[in-house]
């Protein structure tokens, strides 16, 4: 077990105890409010309540304090017996207390497929995907999608319902905030990715269909417009230059929340991926349902071919004008770091 203790204290941290997690002050931006931080003692998993930050990985309090991006720095403080943080207990003590379904509840799915048959899907795609019709339970006359982990467990189900109510459109059944999918459910997807050293990040299932069936199976979704820290950290530890976020283009809307939802999620990308690895790539329709298949090769194209810097550019203006209509502290502090970065990359 890595001791955070230790290592926290060498870094000049003044831990206060609190049960389960300790607090303390910002020491990498010389912060003297000793309640700022809440890190957990079990994990090191932590989150700045001063800049109401996400929970992140311990790796990026490590990396903050010392205001490095060098692995081999890091991995100095975070290494325990030549063992890193990511192997620091077995993985099934990690997962032991997450609830997990067996196979076998497939067996109940029913294979029609006509809501996405009416989409223009293939049979092969919602095959791959493993999906079915669900007639009884919370998932009554949704199409069921099973999560599965590294594992070969499933840990959730994701439900798209195919009548025309007032229920939402998706239902979650597990917690998404640890979910990476499609990655370990299907494994074109997983051998996609790391063939080609890039993946596009979309909001829902039915963006990733719609990819998938035109070709594209280097994707994940998000389940959402937010990235969870583990979903960032899964992903800064794969063999990838180039992540593209892709969530919807909502421009005919009063407010863009697609936009909006990618800036903020480029925000917290940039704090533990190499800024130039991410691009911004929303469709050129609302979502990718909307796409013919022409459409997305034209896409997949433009977007492979974009420029770094003019991508990152649009992020600027559109985050500018965010920032103009006051979103909030966080997201002013995020967007002033952010400038800085575009400045030192392209002046």
């Amino acid at each position: 077990m890595l001791n955070y203790k230790d290592i926290l204290e060498e870094l000049g941290y003044r831990l206060k105890d609190h049960g389960a997690y300790w607090r303390t002050n910002a020491v990498y931006r010389v912060g003297d409010n000793s309640t700022a931080l809440q890190i957990y003692k079990d994990t090191g998993v932590w989150k700045d309540f001063v800049e109401d930050s996400m929970f992140l990985p311990f790796e990026v309090l490590i990396q903050k304090t010392l205001n490095t991006n060098d692995k081999g720095v890091i991995a100095s403080y975070i290494k325990k017996d030549s063992v890193t943080i990511s192997h620091r207990v077995p993985k099934k003590n990690l997962l032991s207390e997450e609830k997990t379904y067996p196979v076998s509840a497939l067996s109940r799915l029913l294979p029609h497929y006509d809501f996405y048959f009416d989409r223009g899907v293939s049979e092969k795609t919602l095959k791959d995907f493993r999906c079915g019709l669900a007639m009884s339970g919370k998932m009554y006359q949704r199409v069921i999608f099973p999560i599965f982990r590294q594992d070969g467990k499933i840990h959730g189900f994701s439900g798209r319902k195919v009548t025309d109510d007032n229920r939402p459109k998706w239902l979650h059944l597990g917690k998404c905030s640890n979910w990476f999918y499609p990655f370990y459910s299907i494994q074109e997807v997983q051998d996609a990715i790391i063939e080609s050293g890039s993946v596009y990040i979309v909001e829902s299932i039915g963006d990733c269909i719609s990819l998938y069936d035109a070709g594209v199976k280097n994707v994940l979704v998000s389940f959402g417009l937010n990235i969870s820290p583990k979903f960032i950290a899964r992903l800064n530890s794969l063999p990838i230059n180039k992540i593209y976020i892709a969530f919807n283009n909502d421009s005919n809307s009063e407010t863009n929340r697609g936009f909006q939802g990618s800036i903020k999620s480029i925000f917290k990308l940039i704090e533990v991926i190499d800024f130039q690895n991410i691009y911004f790539a929303p469709p050129s329709a609302n979502d990718f349902g909307e796409m013919s298949k022409e459409n997305i090769d034209k896409y997949v194209d433009f977007s492979y071919n974009m420029s770094h810097k003019d991508s990152m550019l649009r992020v600027l203006d559109f985050a500018k004008d965010m920032d103009s209509k006051g979103v909030n502290k966080t997201f002013s502090t995020n967007f002033k770091k952010f400038e800085k970065k575009y400045k030192f990359y392209y002046g």
